[in-house]
């Protein structure tokens, strides 16, 4: 395995641990699942930047600061379901759509 593949697989594997931390956290907020939410951003982060500097793409790119301010939002996340700020069917669409901007911007680059 190359170096390219290995930084997404650590990607995938925090976005994945991500997404089941916060399904968990918005229906019963627990230990377990906020760990995992902070082991998935850590993930996403490493593996992102390791991407990213593998691949010589500039750090300031405006796609890739769009994807950090997405970052910062699921890792705000856990103190809106905390506060019951954001919860139901709510939390649900919110996180699919910040996920699937993301996945956007990393897949097409668009600025």
């Amino acid at each position: 395995m190359d170096a390219i593949s290995i930084y997404k697989l650590i990607h995938f594997v925090g976005i994945f641990t991500l997404m089941l931390s916060l399904g968990s956290i918005f229906t019963k907020y627990n230990k377990c699942a906020v760990i995992g939410h902070g082991v998935g951003l850590f993930l996403i982060l490493l593996g992102g930047f390791g991407l990213q500097v593998r691949l010589g793409f500039d750090l300031m790119s405006g796609w890739l600061v769009a994807k950090m301010i997405i970052w910062l939002v699921f890792g705000a996340s856990i103190v809106l379901a905390k506060r019951g700020v954001l919860k139901g069917s709510t939390a649900w669409i919110v996180m699919i759509g910040l996920g699937a901007a993301a996945a956007y911007l990393g897949l097409m680059k668009p600025f």
